[in-house]
């Protein structure tokens, strides 16, 4: 899709929704999952069986991960806030909200808390850097706010109801390999949306939508 009908296609949509993955945050600096950490696989640490059984190593990548919060927005995110399309994202990185994004469902949790997943309690994500393993005020281990393999993801009703509603989608940075978010496109299709995915050349062509 070229610019012209991109931007088209944004000032003509009344419920204009963006789904986004890590490739939309590569400009900005970020990595993708697939790559690894002390030569371990990142992939194969964001795992529920790896944070119990090894949280110490966790809690390491956790704090390193927590470097992405001085990374800026790109003109991706900058357009999508300039348009005011809704978000539904699998990134835990707060750039959506960072360029003014005011509705915004991460699905896959966020950075910024840690939670007590016995008693619900929510801490900020700074006490991880206070303490090695942090620990709630009940004893329990907490555990970052972010959907580890295997875990349900968040908001996946409300998720749904954006996706049957919208009448734009833009697929943007995913390579829609991650059940369920790869269900969205088709639930928007089925309803009569329209579906632009845009996987290369997202930051040129976002740039020229800044102006």
């Amino acid at each position: 899709m070229d610019t012209a009908t991109l931007k088209y296609s944004l000032v003509n949509s009344k419920y204009p929704l963006a789904l986004t993955g890590a490739g939309v945050s590569v400009a900005s600096g970020l990595p993708t999952f697939d790559v690894d950490w002390n030569d371990i696989p990142i992939r194969d640490m964001l795992t529920r069986e790896y944070f119990v059984n090894h949280p110490n190593t966790f809690f390491d990548l956790y704090r390193s991960i927590l470097a992405w919060n001085d990374v800026q927005p790109n003109a991706a995110h900058k357009v999508l806030a300039k348009y005011n399309a809704d978000i539904i994202t699998q990134n835990i990185d707060g750039l959506h909200q960072k360029a003014g994004s005011q509705n915004v469902l991460e699905i896959h949790g966020n950075l910024r808390d840690l939670v007590c997943e016995k008693c619900r309690m929510i801490y900020p994500a700074q006490k991880s850097l206070d303490e090695k393993i942090p620990h709630c005020d009940c004893g329990k281990i907490l555990k970052p706010d972010v959907v580890l393999f295997g875990d349900q993801i968040h908001d996946w009703e409300q998720a749904i109801q954006w996706a049957g509603k919208c009448d734009l989608m833009l697929v943007i940075g995913t390579s829609l390999q991650v059940a369920p978010a790869n269900l969205l496109p088709n639930i928007a299709q089925k309803n009569g949306a329209k579906v632009v995915i845009i996987n290369e050349n997202s930051e040129d062509l976002f740039k020229e939508l800044l102006h």
